[in-house]
């Protein structure tokens, strides 16, 4: 994942700073370049200018760890975020991350906490952990896995620190030694090492920083399919029956088939309703007729599928009785027609029906303009189908990749 996981702390002498950031790279030169920090204090410092951490992933991902960034208009950013993060963009209510945006520079997810220190002003040390991207979408969108992430790690880092704070305080009360001598100046802020009591708290930070910038990667993946080659060589079996199949996009002529206006003219309005919505949500549909062949009717209807060859769900029958939910179109005697369903229209209808619907109404398409009209909108709601299909796969991939 493109994006910057940092660390950042309130310096009494030097104000908020980040102390230590972590980022994906594909250059080497970044694992071995000296950070360059302006301000150096016990509490400003982590690594060392000279001190890199290096993860390498299997597909060859770097994951960086520094005092500082080599970019400098990143080291810039960084440090308004730790600004931002401590003073003003703090969540009270404790429940996780805050997030702001910045069109010009980058969007920032910042967690703020505090850790408990018997040198600080009011015994207690202000700390951020903050996510710098570019990508706002996708910020916002693995928000509530890396904000969850960040409460843990500032859970642990307080759990470290009241530790330590509990030993010297048992050593010497510093209330009570301030109240007693009204002395409140101890020199330079401590460093994280020295408030956790760990000499490889920062190592510990490499990791979970950089299982981070993984984790964010790995949860949220983009695939685009961009030609009919490449989605039958990723899934062949999802071809089948749809708009990339072979002829899925060819308008039978008039000859062949008889025109839509022409099979409502036959069945009548109401009848051709009900069949079209069978039709479009998938009812089985028997036509048993006298004296009209039945297969004109079945021509007819296809016109409303995508392909032709789906019209598994409507068939022919002579003399057997159909089972109860299957809608029955049967000719009563010559071109009169009825619809027998146990069920009815609903009071709102698919969003295609009603655009085939107003464009059979439309007087200026003729019938070939109203066919290739009717088979661009079928086509449009199958491809639209595709669509969610292709990402619940890989939503799912995704999920037992992750």
């Amino acid at each position: 994942m493109n994006a910057i996981v940092g660390i950042c702390h309130f310096c009494e002498a030097h104000g908020p700073r980040p102390i230590f950031c972590t980022f994906t790279t594909d250059n080497e030169k970044n694992t071995t370049e000296s950070s360059k920090a302006n301000v150096e204090c016990n509490g400003c410092t982590s690594l060392g200018p000279e001190t890199v951490l290096v993860t390498k992933d299997d597909d060859g991902t770097i994951f960086c760890s520094r005092e500082t960034v080599p970019n400098i208009d990143v080291t810039s950013f960084l440090r308004q975020a730790a600004v931002r993060s401590i003073t003003c963009e703090v969540n009270w209510s404790k429940e996780g991350g805050v997030v702001y945006f910045s069109d010009t520079q980058g969007h920032v997810l910042s967690l703020t906490f505090q850790l408990r220190d018997t040198r600080a002003r009011g015994l207690k040390r202000w700390f951020s952990i903050v996510v710098l991207m570019k990508d706002k979408m996708l910020l916002l969108n693995i928000t509530p896995l890396l904000s969850e992430h960040m409460q843990n790690i500032a859970k642990e880092l307080q759990q470290l620190a009241d530790v330590v704070f509990d030993d010297e305080q048992k050593v010497c009360s510093q209330r009570a030694l301030r109240l007693q001598t009204g002395r409140n100046d101890f020199g330079q802020s401590r460093s994280l090492k020295q408030l956790t009591g760990n000499e490889d708290v920062f190592k510990t930070l490499h990791s979970h920083f950089a299982w981070m910038l993984k984790a964010g990667a790995h949860t949220y993946t983009e695939t685009l399919y961009t030609s009919q080659d490449l989605l039958r060589k990723l899934n062949p079996k999802t071809i089948n029956g749809t708009s990339f199949e072979d002829g899925a996009c060819v308008v039978p002529n008039n000859e062949d088939c008889i025109s839509l206006r022409a099979l409502e003219n036959l069945l009548t309005k109401n009848v051709f309703r009900i069949l079209l919505y069978c039709t479009l949500i998938g009812v089985n549909i028997a036509i048993r007729t006298i004296h009209t062949d039945a297969s004109i009717i079945m021509k007819g209807l296809a016109r409303l599928m995508p392909v032709t060859n789906t019209l598994s769900h409507i068939r022919i029958f002579r003399g057997e009785d159909p089972s109860s939910n299957v809608c029955v179109l049967e000719e009563v005697n010559q071109s009169t027609y009825s619809c027998i369903w146990a069920e009815v229209l609903p009071m709102k209808c698919p969003t295609l029906m009603n655009k085939i619907e107003n464009a059979m109404c439309n007087d200026k398409f003729n019938d070939g303009v109203l066919h290739q009209h009717v088979k661009s909108l079928v086509l449009e709601w199958l491809r639209y189908g595709i669509k969610l299909y292709l990402r619940q796969v890989n939503s799912i991939k995704c999920f037992f990749k992750f």
